[in-house]
């Protein structure tokens, strides 16, 4: 409020004829030459007004306005002062006391009276120029103390405006060298209370953006500039100013760097080391010319053999002695710097200094290693590689690598350089952060050219070297050189052996050209350096000692291991090693014979053949996308080859048959290549035919789609696929032998053989239509469909042998079914005998599914009993009525209940073994004596294939919602995966309870599933939080309301419904403490009591954390009662109702409560009736009850007494319409309300309707009853008219309540709704 509103608000008289007193505004004093931004702009306004003319003397002693207070008095009166002075020229305003000092304006918050600091805020300066002047007006000021005061006047307040203060300083402070630290004491003083935390030198503000690059530079500069005059070099002897220039401003910077202020502290230190990096480079220059200097007196004092010679020796001996006094006067002047600041402020508490310091120190080692490359300097750069900063470690090993790149600095820093090392070594392979790891990485390659490393323990650049393998890609290609280096080693050493090589070696290479010869000794060093490493990742921990020599064995590594560290290589080593981007070079490597590699130093063994292959693929994966063409002209002609050199082995094939995706095939054609394209057909065929191994067999099927995509070729590959799909099932009927399948006895070779087939028939024939081949029965043979499901109904045998065969089968026979579907069209509809066939093949497969999946006593395997569920839940859902497929519409499946509950049944005990099996893995883990066992990669994938099969089936509508409680009770429990499958139920939630109005639903399955969770945390005798109940309960929150932007409600649940579901968990937490109380109390062991305790505890806190998560959509009224109903639960429990640890989830549950009820007008109107009635309110609420409801007593009969009323079953009056004039579901309703009302007394909320009121006492203030608050409520509030969820009111209205939450709890209240509202079978008012 302004001055003058407020002087007018006081000559007003206040109402109630008592006089107001007029408060006197706080105002602070502000500093001298001090003022806002914005109070400058107004004072510009009011000095542009001439009206103010007249009132300046009064507007000189009142403050200036401030923006705010203008606004308060809105626009008209500018655009009036604007109007009266239109066409009138400004006159000047007497200067305010307050306002600014002329010349000296603000810029985010800083002063611009310095020029020099000025000139650093502008990006196109020419600050040379700038420092060239200052120099030139100290210089001439020598005799003038006077401008010598200015000049260094203008130098001290540039570095306090560069620190981001407002103080001043005086001329004779600038020059008084021993007063110095009581100047700076004084400025800390002024600054301490308004110093920013934001200063100029780590302000990120626009205006500010060329400060710290100018000022490095006009640091720089002014040293550069002064090094070209005597200045720099005075001393206090030889200068003919007051003071040495360099000293006192280093004596201004030393004091300041030691402030507590942060802003002076941090950037007195900075110039401090910008000052000493640039006498660096000046020292440098001064040593140089001292050397040459000296160089030149040796040479003069050969030739001083006459008087004009010694003459010569002289002035070379004084410009020697000027030259070195000059680097002596550099040196004290970096020293002092040394002593005085950077051995302090590196050890600052602040990172940022000690940042500035190490990074520093680096250019000063570098500009000038004849001072700096010493080891009192360098053991500094270890403190830097331990501080706990991680940029003041990369700062540090940022430093360091720059400087490992000259031979001097490696020569003289060995000593500090061992010491070093394996620290640089543990931040490269540990460090936290992935900046320094690859600085550090950069290092040590540096320090490994030089071959001090070389000297250690070869183990640690063994575990270097195994980074090129590293996850984070950053690193890959920060190994790059220094796995360069190791392989330029083992080059030399095998081209070493090769030219000292003699007799029959030397003899088997003569037809090899030298250049070949290098190249592939090349080729053989990156192998062997490639497959050591990939072997040390996989050699067990224990097996260190050399000893164990052959007899070790290394852990067996999968194809799709050594695929990705192949991948990862080529990655990390494509720039370091020009080598690797020669693929062509390495497919010529690859195709020769390698058979003879133990007498053939250049050839690989199996190992190394194997894993280049894959560095071979790779390779050509890497290469650019605009060299397809020329890529595929090398591969028609290498793929070929390497097919057949290699059919034998599994892993490398399944590589190369990846390299036709890579290949432009429609080149075939262009090129007139059919005959090679047929070949290359034959070629994948043959393995596709031929292999067992599930992995090639997929590579192979991959391989055959890329090719039948190519359409070039279309005539071509559709020969090629009858051919194929002849050929799998002559295979599947040779096999058979004409035997039946239900009495074969087969072998491990033939289940092997037929396991095979069925794999191979499975992946054709998921993308291909094999229909007709498989019911093909020409010729009197059997139909391949009919062979399958034989093979399928021999999974209720249980041969475990045979589960994988019965899988594949299985999926064959689903696979079947969908191209059957797929291929039904809706002019199908009306063929009954495609109908027919439709079904009998569909309903076959059903009962052989169903009969694998739900049989109780199924010998079935574990495996075929999860394919047999998931088949036929999956066909269930492709038959679903919902579905608008044409075969769904002519032939519905729809799930019978009891099929439901079975397949639910099945599901949580899968989901049961699935955990067991888990627990077991985690168990064996952190138990070091218990063999380790984990859970295979196949069995997780199979269980979330089943979860994700279950959820589909809810989410179209095969299962009821009801069943969603299984999968989300364990939300939470198996990771990430589990979790993105079953949040998909929220979803189906949602849409039942807001949409679809079946809010009972919701309740049961959220309240089941969050039970399930919590009794799972309970048992699991965890002390920490239940995260997964948490996670499940803010998952279920989204079910109950829609939020919009900016949180807004869209829609939600009935806050009835919502109150149904909270009585239910009050409900269940009152059970599960009070059976945690009784076992409490009648057990004697006093561990196990305390056990108990505990658990008893954690169900407190962590049962009301959760469901507090789920209180969005209640009412006021509804908290009310949810408040009472939870107090009367837990005072039956018999736990203690404590404050203190174990009750925190249960107090901030009830707060919540009140708060809820706090905030609902309602509420707070009939809070006020009960307190400001007191006894004679609660007499005449009991009296109106009374006289509503008077039905029930003429029911009763005379005579008999009525019963007591309970607040939660009182009978209300409504709102239109008289209690004559009923409904007949009004009347049924109040049969119920009949029936209720007379429960034993002593329930929650029982009013004492017959206690006497004393009338002639007085009356007394009284806390408020919750019982009798929601008594009031019940008798004065008009339900019928109040809108709880109308947010759903577009939708038809909200939700009703629900029956099965209210037969939960019989303290539920029974409303009587007004005449003609709408309501559900429980009565509850919409």
């Amino acid at each position: 409020m302004s001055r003058e509103v407020m002087e007018d608000a006081a000559a007003e008289p206040r109402r109630g004829g008592r006089s107001r007193k007029a408060t006197q505004r706080f105002e602070p004093q502000q500093a001298k030459g001090v003022a806002g931004k914005k109070r400058r702009l107004d004072d510009e306004d009011a000095r542009s007004d001439p009206s103010e003319e007249e009132d300046s003397d009064d507007s000189d002693a009142a403050p200036a306005a401030s923006s705010r207070k203008k606004k308060a008095a809105g626009g008209s009166q500018k655009k009036a002062a604007a109007a009266k002075g239109k066409g009138k020229k400004p006159a000047k305003r007497a200067a305010s006391p307050d306002a600014p000092a002329e010349g000296v304006v603000e810029l985010d918050g800083l002063k611009d009276d310095s020029s020099l600091f000025n000139a650093l805020l502008n990006a196109d300066i020419a600050l040379s120029t700038v420092v060239e002047g200052w120099v030139e007006s100290y210089q001439s000021s020598a005799g003038d103390e006077e401008g010598e005061k200015e000049a260094v006047h203008q130098l001290v307040l540039f570095v306090i405006r560069c620190c981001g203060l407002m103080a001043d300083v005086d001329e004779d402070e600038t020059m008084d060298m021993d007063g110095i630290a009581d100047a700076v004491e004084r400025i800390e003083e002024e600054s301490a209370k308004s110093t920013a935390a934001i200063y100029p030198l780590i302000s990120k503000s626009k205006n500010l953006k060329p400060f710290k690059t100018n000022l490095n530079l006009f640091l720089s500069l002014l040293v550069k500039t002064l090094s070209q005059t005597p200045l720099l070099y005075h001393t206090s002897d030889t200068t003919t100013h007051s003071a040495p220039l360099l000293p006192l401003l280093q004596s201004w910077l030393h004091n300041l760097s030691t402030s507590a202020l942060r802003p002076l502290r941090h950037t007195a230190t900075y110039m401090s080391m910008k000052l000493t990096s640039a006498l660096c480079d000046v020292a440098s220059d001064v040593s140089k010319d001292l050397s040459m200097k000296q160089r030149q007196r040796e040479a003069e004092a050969k030739k001083a053999g006459t008087a004009a010679g010694q003459k010569r020796v002289k002035e070379a001996e004084k410009k020697v002695k000027e030259a070195h006094e000059m680097k002596v006067t550099l040196e004290g002047l970096m020293q002092e710097t040394v002593d005085v600041v950077f051995v302090h402020r590196v050890r600052d508490s602040d990172a940022a200094i000690r940042t500035d310091c190490l990074k520093e120190l680096g250019v000063w080692v570098k500009g000038y290693a004849e001072k700096f490359v010493d080891r009192q300097y360098l053991n500094y750069f270890s403190r830097g590689c331990n501080d706990p900063d991680s940029h003041a470690r990369s700062e540090t090993v940022k430093a360091l690598s720059t400087l490992y790149t000259r031979d001097s600095f490696v020569n003289n820093a060995r000593t500090v350089t061992l010491r070093l090392a394996p620290r640089l070594i543990e931040m490269a392979l540990r460090d936290i952060d992935i900046t320094v790891r690859v600085r550090a990485l950069d290092v040590i390659a540096q320090i490994d050219k030089t071959g001090i490393l070389q000297d250690e323990d070869s183990n640690e650049r063994e575990q270097i070297a195994r980074l090129v393998f590293d996850h984070e890609p950053r690193i890959r290609k920060a190994i790059g050189g220094f796995f360069s280096g190791l392989w330029e080693e083992r080059v030399e050493k095998l081209q070493g052996e090769w030219k000292g090589a003699v007799g029959n070696k030397k003899k088997r290479g003569k037809g090899i050209n030298e250049e070949d010869m290098d190249k592939y000794l090349s080729w053989k060093a990156l192998a062997d350096l490639l497959v050591e490493t990939s072997r040390t990742i996989d050699q067990p921990e224990a097996e260190e000692d050399e000893e164990a020599g052959e007899s070790s064995t290394a852990k067996t590594v999968s194809v799709n291991t050594l695929m990705s560290r192949a991948a990862a290589a080529v990655e990390s080593l494509s720039t370091a090693i020009s080598l690797m981007q020669d693929w062509e070079g390495l497919v010529d490597y690859l195709l020769l014979d390698h058979s003879t590699h133990e007498d053939d130093a250049w050839l690989l063994d199996e190992e190394e053949e194997g894993f280049m292959m894959h560095v071979f693929i790779a390779s050509v994966r890497a290469d650019p996308e605009d060299n397809e063409e020329e890529r595929t002209k090398t591969l028609m002609t290498a793929l070929p080859r390497l097919l057949t050199k290699n059919q034998s082995d599994a892993g490398r094939m399944t590589g190369i048959l990846g390299l036709p995706g890579l290949m432009k095939l429609e080149m075939y054609l262009d090129m007139r290549k059919s005959t090679a394209y047929d070949s290359l057909w034959d070629d994948i065929s043959k393995q596709f035919l031929t292999q067992t191994d599930p992995l090639l067999l997929t590579s192979a099927i991959t391989a055959i789609n890329t090719l039948i995509a190519n359409t070039s070729l279309s005539t071509n590959n559709a020969a090629k696929l009858i051919e194929l799909t002849e050929a799998l099932f002559n295979s599947l009927r040779d096999a058979l032998d004409g035997e039946d399948v239900s009495d074969l006895q087969l072998s491990d070779e033939q289940v092997a053989s037929l396991e095979a087939i069925m794999l191979r028939l499975s992946l054709l024939e998921r993308s291909k239509d094999l229909v007709d081949v498989m019911e093909d029965t020409e010729g009197g043979q059997s139909a391949g469909w009919d062979i399958v499901c034989e093979f399928v109904q021999r999974g209720e045998v249980g041969y475990k042998e045979e589960r994988k065969l019965v899988e594949y089968a299985m999926q064959v026979v689903f696979l079947h079914l969908t191209w059957l579907f797929q291929r039904f069209v809706p002019e199908d509809a009306n063929d009954e005998a495609k109908v027919e066939a439709l079904v009998e093949k569909r309903d076959r497969a059903m009962k052989v599914f169903k009969g694998l999946a739900l049989t109780d006593r199924s010998n079935a395997a574990e495996s075929v009993r999860r394919q047999a569920f998931v088949c036929y839940l999956n066909t269930y859902v492709l038959f679903s009525p919902k579905s608008s497929a044409p075969a769904a519409k002519a032939a519905t499946l729809k799930m019978e209940d009891e099929t439901q509950h079975r397949l639910g049944g099945s599901f949580q005990a899968a989901v049961e073994r699935y955990a067991s099996d888990l627990e077991e893995v985690q168990a064996s883990q952190s138990d070091e004596n218990t063999e380790t066992t984990t859970q295979t990669p196949e069995q997780t994938f199979e269980f979330f294939q089943l979860t994700s099969v279950f959820v589909a089936a809810i989410r179209t509508g095969v299962l009821e919602v009801e069943h969603a409680k299984e999968p989300l009770a364990h939300y939470g429990r198996f990771g990430s995966t589990y979790d993105a499958i079953v949040k998909k139920l929220v979803d189906v939630l949602r849409d039942e309870g807001i949409y679809n109005r079946e809010a009972d639903t919701v309740q049961h399955v959220a309240g089941s599933a969050l039970q399930a969770s919590f009794s799972t945390y309970l048992e699991s005798d965890v002390n920490s939080d239940p995260t997964a109940t948490l996670a499940l309960a803010k998952l279920i929150s989204s079910a109950f309301i829609i939020h919009g932007t900016h949180f807004t409600v869209l829609k939600q649940l009935s806050p009835s419904d919502v109150y149904d579901f909270h009585l239910g968990a009050i409900d269940y937490i009152a059970r599960r403490v009070s059976n945690l109380v009784k076992q409490e109390k009648a057990n004697k062991s006093k561990d196990v009591r305390t056990r108990l305790a505990a658990k008893r505890a954690r169900a407190l806190v962590g049962w009301f954390k959760v469901v507090i998560l789920l209180l969005g959509p209640i009412g006021g009224r509804d908290a009310l009662k949810l408040k009472s109903h939870m107090e009367e639960a837990m005072s039956g429990t018999g736990a203690p109702l404590l404050s203190g640890r174990g009750w925190e989830g249960y107090r901030a549950y009830e707060k919540r409560l009140v708060s809820i009820a706090g905030k609902d007008k309602e509420v707070k109107e009939a809070s006020k009736k009960v307190v400001n009635g007191g006894r004679k309110g609660k007499a005449a609420v009991r009296e109106r009850t009374e006289t509503a409801s008077p039905a029930p007593e003429e029911e009763e009969g005379e005579g008999s007494p009525s019963p007591t009323p309970k607040s939660r079953g009182l009978k209300r009056t409504p709102s239109t319409g008289s209690a004559k004039q009923k409904s007949p579901e009004q009347e049924v309703d109040d049969e119920d309300e009949e029936a209720g009302a007379g429960e034993p007394e002593g329930g929650e909320g029982d009013a004492d309707v017959n206690g006497d009121v004393d009338m002639d006492a007085e009356p007394k203030p009284e806390p408020v009853d919750i019982n009798d608050l929601i008594l009031d409520l019940d008798q004065d509030m008009d339900f019928a008219g109040a809108d709880f969820t109308d947010l759903n009111s577009s939708q038809g209205g909200a939700p009703g309540s629900s029956q099965r939450g209210r037969e939960r709890s019989e303290s539920v209240p029974v409303e009587r709704p007004a005449a003609g509202a709408k309501r559900r079978k429980t009565g509850r008012v919409i």
